[in-house]
């Protein structure tokens, strides 16, 4: 797996990416993610994805409502972004940007996109459980790494 971060992402960004890379096991996949750290997103979004077999491209955003994003929410992002990279690298989610309905496929089934219970999709169900976890697997990490060296 490749993996291009944007230049502007700072240290604590780039670590927690490969950190979620290894746990979601992308590493071991072929392809390539790019991961890109915005001002605004549209929507006012925390973090956007789109990709197909081959490639994924992740943005996370700096700032929302012009205020700027938390470092625990710039990090959830990221894990719950890297999980939708996952599911379209191995074909589980699959996305019809051309069409004018905004259909994804998952799993073979088809869905067709409406805000009101974008929360309720299994996509979003399984990267909100995964961005959760990862985020508290880190902090336990990152607390004992602090422990252990102080």
């Amino acid at each position: 797996m490749q993996c291009y971060l944007s230049k502007n992402m700072p240290k604590y960004m780039v670590d927690f990416v490969h950190f979620s890379m290894h746990k979601l096991g992308l590493d071991k996949l072929r392809g390539e993610v790019h991961v890109d750290l915005k001002g605004t997103l549209d929507g006012e979004s925390f973090g956007l994805c789109w990709g197909d077999r081959r490639e994924a491209e992740i943005q996370i955003a700096s700032k929302q409502w012009g205020m700027p994003v938390s470092r625990e929410n710039k990090l959830k992002s990221i894990a719950h972004e890297l999980t939708h990279a996952h599911q379209y690298l191995t074909g589980r989610l699959k996305c019809d940007l051309a069409s004018d309905q905004y259909m994804s496929t998952w799993l073979g089934e088809e869905y067709r996109y409406r805000p009101e219970v974008e929360t309720c999709l299994p996509w979003e169900v399984e990267a909100v459980e995964k961005e959760h976890a990862i985020y508290n697997e880190w902090i336990e990490y990152k607390y004992k790494k602090e422990t252990q060296s102080g």
